[in-house]
């Protein structure tokens, strides 16, 4: 049982750092919960075309702060609050500062095994101060609603987990489709070492400035460290390694969990 929460909490801030919510297969244990800081630092001096290709464009640089809660409200059954705030700057236009998107949800556990689990997840995205930005990965200024199903493998001590989601956007933005993956292994007492990808797929064309299919894919790679049996400390890097009508983005990320 102690492998399995250290498990879940490291998971947990592998995934948090993504600009979109992802799910993660595992619940709190009822009565528990965790509350996860974290941040991460990017430039886009460059994205990808219409086919994929890499070409200079009017750099992004985006600073954005989470602060992930989770509870146990039974031993199935997990509530979630994510606030953010954060900071956009265009280079040669404007700036954004403020209240990003707050996620409200939950995760309910389907099944499990001695070395699996299963889960479904569903959330809505409450808008904060509006970024109009024409790319998908910068715009906040609508409601969003996303569906998540999960599933979880451990063997000693490394695991796998999958997850696939639909995520449906008021506006302008098309709806998406998402997936994501992370694999992850202890490779001492005190540390964990994390690998992830998440993928994004519009849904056809949106309207206005979305009025074009996009995707793209974003990769994670750190490390967690235990100070003690509650706190962990996080740091590592993010890339968009491949990508259509979408920012090419790089940049550090740290994170801070403490669990209760």
């Amino acid at each position: 049982m102690t492998y399995l929460k250290t498990v879940v909490i490291s998971f947990a801030l592998s995934v948090l750092f993504g600009q979109n919510a992802h799910a993660d297969p595992f619940t709190q244990p009822q009565g528990q919960g965790r509350i996860i800081v974290s941040g991460i630092f990017t430039q886009s001096p460059k994205g990808f075309d219409a086919n994929g290709n890499t070409t200079p464009i009017q750099e992004y640089d985006q600073n954005q702060f989470y602060i992930m809660g989770e509870y146990g409200v039974t031993k199935n059954f997990t509530v979630l609050l994510t606030p953010s705030v954060g900071n956009v700057n265009l280079k040669g236009g404007n700036d954004s500062s403020g209240l990003g998107y707050t996620e409200v949800g939950g995760r309910y556990r389907l099944a499990q095994g001695n070395h699996w689990i299963l889960s479904l997840q569903a959330s809505a995205r409450i808008p904060g101060t509006a970024r109009n930005y024409p790319v998908p990965q910068v715009n906040d200024r609508n409601m969003q609603y996303d569906f998540r199903a999960s599933g979880g493998y451990m063997a000693g001590p490394a695991f796998i987990t999958l997850d696939t989601g639909y995520r449906l956007r008021s506006g302008d933005p098309p709806n998406e489709f998402h997936i994501d993956a992370t694999a992850g292994a202890h490779v001492a007492p005190r540390l964990m070492v994390l690998a992830s990808a998440y993928t994004t797929v519009s849904d056809g064309r949106g309207q206005g400035v979305f009025n074009r299919t996009y995707r793209y894919t974003d990769v994670y790679a750190s490390v967690v460290y235990d100070l003690t049996p509650r706190i962990s400390l996080q740091a590592g890097y993010t890339a968009t390694v491949a990508g259509r009508n979408s920012l090419r983005q790089r940049g550090p990320l740290v994170g801070f969990w403490y669990k209760f």
